[in-house]
């Protein structure tokens, strides 16, 4: 029993130790030139041999031998939509794969929000690189992109439109002196508009005995305000409608002259977007005021 016990215990120990080859156990491929290589008949497909030549074994494809080598350089690497890879495979230049970074650097800008989107990489709200105009990403800049709503650029203003009494000389109808002033420059906005098919605005008009669209007094829209965009084209005013530009009044809270500041909300669809300037014609009492949350409510296309 103890003999049979000494041997049970041995024996797995035997099998596990590494046992070095003879010479002639190992597999050895067959020696050619590369003559000879080439004059082998119909060679099998998977067949592989050793070349004297330049001593490179070698595979045979469907209808060619190529060199299977050891440096990687025969890898072949398909990468998906989100994913790139630089590099030729070798040991000098290895492959090196990498999510696809569209837009969150200045070299990897994107040309707008919305086609970073469409590359299916990049779906979170935030700040990515652009270029639009599709030249050297050196004049790339940065915004804001609303992706969970279709990739969306935003046109931030860089102040709000203060509330104030603009005139105090009698009621009539004006523009502003001055335009609203806007982060991007005028290029930057030019070159985003081109790259897009639509835009965007809620314009808040904030009151306080200014009448901003109608009138109901007088039932009529005789104050409606008119709008200049940023193209420098201008909407008609002193009207319900707005020809031309799809505007919407889904709020009117300034239609009385009341003391109480109140607001009327002007939905704005129109690629001519963002807002530089509007025309008022209830402004002429000291105590009238008026002005826009522009940094709450910035404009966007895409």
């Amino acid at each position: 029993m103890n003999k049979i016990a000494l041997f049970l215990f041995i024996f797995p120990f035997i099998l596990l130790q590494a046992v070095t080859p003879k010479n002639d156990e190992l597999v050895t491929l067959h020696a050619v030139s590369t003559a000879e290589m080439n004059a082998i008949n119909s060679p099998l497909e998977g067949s592989i041999v050793f070349n004297t030549d330049n001593n490179e074994i070698y595979e045979r494809n469907t209808t060619a031998w190529s060199i299977i080598s050891s440096d990687g350089s025969e890898t072949k690497i398909v990468a998906g939509n989100c994913m790139e890879v630089t590099g030729t495979g070798t040991s000098s230049i290895p492959y090196v794969i990498a999510n696809n970074n569209t837009g969150e650097t200045q070299v990897s800008a994107g040309q707008s929000c919305k086609q970073i989107l469409d590359t299916g990489c990049q779906v979170r709200d935030g700040v990515y690189w652009i270029n639009p105009d599709g030249g050297a990403t050196d004049n790339a800049f940065e915004v804001y992109c609303d992706m969970k709503n279709g990739g969306w650029t935003k046109i931030e203003y860089a102040e709000d439109f203060i509330d104030k009494n603009y005139w105090a000389t009698g009621d009539a109808r004006r523009w502003l002196p001055t335009n609203f002033t806007l982060k991007l420059t005028d290029t930057q906005i030019n070159d985003i508009r081109a790259v897009s098919t639509e835009g965007k605005q809620t314009y808040v008009a904030q009151c306080d005995g200014v009448i901003t669209y109608y009138y109901t007094t007088g039932a009529n829209y005789i104050y409606a305000f008119g709008f200049r965009f940023h193209t420098g084209e201008e909407t008609v005013f002193g009207q319900q409608t707005y020809p031309g530009t799809n505007i919407n009044v889904t709020q009117d809270g300034c239609a009385t002259n009341r003391t109480d500041a109140l607001n009327t909300i002007f939905q704005i669809n129109d690629i001519r977007v963002p807002i530089i300037n509007v025309s008022s014609r209830d402004n002429g009492n000291g105590t009238e005021t008026f002005g826009s949350p522009f940094t709450s409510n910035p404009a966007w296309l895409r």
